[in-house]
């Protein structure tokens, strides 16, 4: 099945489920409920659950149906082989407590909400809201870029663009002292 994170709901998420002809179950998820509970901050990802519910492999960031790697990795998996993980959360990055967790959750899932309204600004100030606690979560900061600039992401994905996004967007949060040169290896920097 495919999971599609998109705080703009089904309408947002269905040109890209026709465009890959999908013949298999698309959901969405609307609250970034994914994310928080498998822990990544990119997509797209691949992850296999066994029969018995348990995660076998998951390839966080990078993941593809076009790669012949990937295609590989699931046809053993299917086949009953065991494969190394990849793309795992880097054990040297910042983490978040429960609480600052369950905050950025709430954060997401109150944007969606606002937007659902009509309120298109007050969605962005909660999901701006949300990034600033977890700045790597490119999930988050692409719902936000999704949302500001459409143009960018329909009919077709600017690549290009995202990357001078996120540099930009990164110049700026060094200076801002919300990370370092080499990410955000610490917890961002909390106002009183």
């Amino acid at each position: 099945m495919a999971v599609a994170l998109e705080t703009q709901g089904a309408d947002a998420s269905t040109p890209w489920v026709q465009r890959a002809g999908a013949t298999y179950p698309a959901v969405v998820d609307q609250n970034n409920l994914l994310s928080s509970a498998l822990d990544f901050k990119a997509v797209p990802n691949g992850v296999f659950v066994g029969e018995d519910g348990t995660i076998r492999y998951a390839k966080y960031g990078g993941f593809s149906i076009e790669s012949p790697e990937d295609t590989e990795t699931i046809r053993k998996l299917i086949h009953g082989e065991i494969v190394q993980q990849t793309g795992a959360t880097d054990p040297a990055a910042y983490t978040l407590t429960s609480t600052e967790r369950e905050l950025v959750e709430t954060r997401v899932r109150l944007g969606s909400e606002l937007l659902s309204r009509g309120d298109k600004e007050g969605a962005l100030a909660e999901w701006r809201k949300a990034l600033d606690m977890d700045p790597e979560n490119l999930v988050i900061r692409k719902q936000i870029w999704a949302l500001r600039y459409p143009e960018r992401f329909h009919p077709a994905i600017d690549w290009e663009w995202q990357k001078q996004q996120l540099r930009q967007e990164c110049e700026e949060e060094i200076a801002k002292g919300v990370c370092g040169p080499d990410g955000c290896p610490l917890p961002p920097r909390r106002s009183s």
